[in-house]
């Protein structure tokens, strides 16, 4: 007997990716950002420093696969670590823009119009 297997969505692959994509721009830009303090921009440089050192939580050729899961485990909560402890006024203020972009990226393709429904006379 086979398991049919729920067809994957693409809009949840390109969602995540796409959010990670955000996550990325939003943490350069608040690392570019002279608001933020300066403590606080340490935090992805050392999840950098983790992912560039040769000391691992789990040894890459020891465990292949696991070993660098850890490694994106750590860029990762380095990134939500530095997002969540930046000013949230800035975020805000960096989260409009990001969003405020592609929503003018997205805006030709969209046809704003009134409408009405049309029936036809029933005789």
């Amino acid at each position: 007997m086979s398991e049919s297997r729920a067809p994957i969505d693409i809009r949840q692959k390109a969602g995540l990716l796409g959010g990670l994509i955000r996550q990325v721009r939003l943490a350069w830009r608040l690392l570019t950002d002279g608001r933020v303090p300066t403590p606080v921009k340490l935090i992805p440089l050392l999840g950098l420093a983790y992912l560039l050192s040769p000391i691992d939580l789990l040894p890459d050729l020891m465990l292949p696969g696991l070993g660098e899961l850890d490694d994106v485990g750590i860029i990762l909560l380095a990134l939500k670590a530095f997002v969540d402890l930046s000013p949230q006024s800035v975020v805000r203020e960096h989260l409009d823009k990001l969003v405020g972009t592609q929503a003018k990226a997205n805006a030709g393709s969209t046809i704003d119009a009134p409408y009405r429904i049309h029936e036809p006379d029933q005789e």
